[in-house]
């Protein structure tokens, strides 16, 4: 009879707890969580795909929901280059813009000396060989009626130095002027000149 009086009290005690516990919450189609991450929290420089210092040229890319970790690596990588293209771009534009008006040139110089100013420097920074200075990633796990599906958000951040890119730059004029020279075309020889002896100073 106690035994049964302690069984049935251990019950009664078992279901009252049950009742009053807060329910479980159910699973919410569609709902994200971060299950993995290489940093305890997001860098700042994922929100600032260029950052051009004093020193330091900075560039980022990222991708998000990519199902695959290295396709999503390549994917971050080829956003950060795209980004040094037109990083690079707008600061030679800002400098030989600067550069010609200072000289009263003004605007002679043809939009191709600018374009091939760009391609010169790129290529003197090989930058689809550029290694990352930082990665960063999280791993998604999303809520479907099946279950569970799993992305990748990664990021990828580059840095070049001044002096790396005035080389860059110094050196793509020389050779534009070198070209202008074997081909006697004077006027881009002159604007070439001119621009390395202005960076010069």
């Amino acid at each position: 009879m106690r035994k049964l009086i302690i069984f049935c009290s251990i019950l009664l005690f078992v279901t009252i707890y049950e009742g009053c516990a807060t329910p479980r919450k159910l699973p919410v189609i569609g709902e994200e969580r971060i299950v993995e991450r290489s940093l305890e929290s997001r860098p700042d420089w994922i929100s600032t795909p260029l950052c051009i210092e004093e020193s330091i040229l900075s560039f980022s890319g990222g991708v998000t929901g990519q199902a695959e970790f290295s396709l999503a690596l390549r994917q971050a990588k080829a956003e950060a280059v795209k980004n040094i293209t037109q990083g690079i771009q707008m600061k030679l534009q800002s400098e030989f813009s600067e550069a010609l008006s200072e000289l009263g040139l003004g605007d002679v110089a043809p939009s191709e000396f600018l374009t091939d100013s760009l391609d010169l420097v790129i290529e003197n920074f090989n930058i689809h060989n550029l290694k990352p200075k930082e990665i960063y990633y999280e791993k998604i796990e999303k809520t479907t009626g099946e279950g569970f599906d799993y992305f990748y958000n990664c990021y990828s951040l580059f840095e070049i130095s001044e002096q790396d890119y005035v080389q860059a730059r110094n050196s793509a004029l020389n050779r534009i002027k070198e070209k202008a020279k074997g081909e006697n075309n004077k006027k881009i020889e002159e604007i070439a000149t001119k621009l390395l002896k202005r960076f010069s100073q």
